[in-house]
């Protein structure tokens, strides 16, 4: 384990359809939680939206990851399934860091349509924003195809959330 990181890697393999796609967004949310929020959550709290995510970095770290699983099942699996979806999330105290592998069909980063400059309603495409969801809302996003293809999403704690939620 590296110094800073806070525990051992967090790891979940679900199915490869979006069926499973809360059971692994769930786990996404409450990892970025424990960078976020780093005094724990008192679970006699009564408040039933006590585990939602509040915190605009646990938004993005969930957006962006949300759009990652739903193109591995879709695009990569086809809507068919046949494979899994690999999880692995490293934490430290001011950083995330999203490892996701799968066995689908491979796809090509590059081929990505850029966003037009002018951005208006009419613009927009219908579909096709999900790689351009996650790029904003991470600090970094990589992609290796495989077998097996490798997604990392890393995001990074704003400093000045750092300074306040760790005072």
């Amino acid at each position: 384990m590296l110094p800073s990181q806070m525990a051992a890697p967090i790891r979940l393999s679900v199915p490869g359809t979006l069926r499973y796609r809360p059971v692994a967004v769930r786990m996404v949310a409450e990892a970025a939680r424990l960078v976020s929020c780093p005094s724990p959550v008192d679970r006699r709290d009564p408040d039933p939206l006590a585990l939602d995510i509040r915190h605009p970095f646990d938004t993005a770290v969930v957006s962006a990851f949300m759009e990652i699983f739903n193109n591995i099942a879709i695009h990569a699996y086809q809507r068919r399934g046949g494979g899994s979806i690999d999880i692995e999330i490293t934490l430290t105290a001011d950083d995330i860091l999203i490892e996701v592998k799968d066995s689908g069909r491979a796809f090509d980063l590059d081929n990505v349509v850029p966003l037009p400059t002018d951005l208006d309603e009419d613009a927009l495409p219908e579909g096709g924003m999900g790689i351009h969801i996650a790029k904003t809302m991470l600090d970094d996003m990589t992609y290796e195809p495989g077998p097996p293809n490798q997604w990392r999403l890393y995001k990074r704690l704003p400093p000045a959330q750092v300074a306040v939620g760790r005072s």
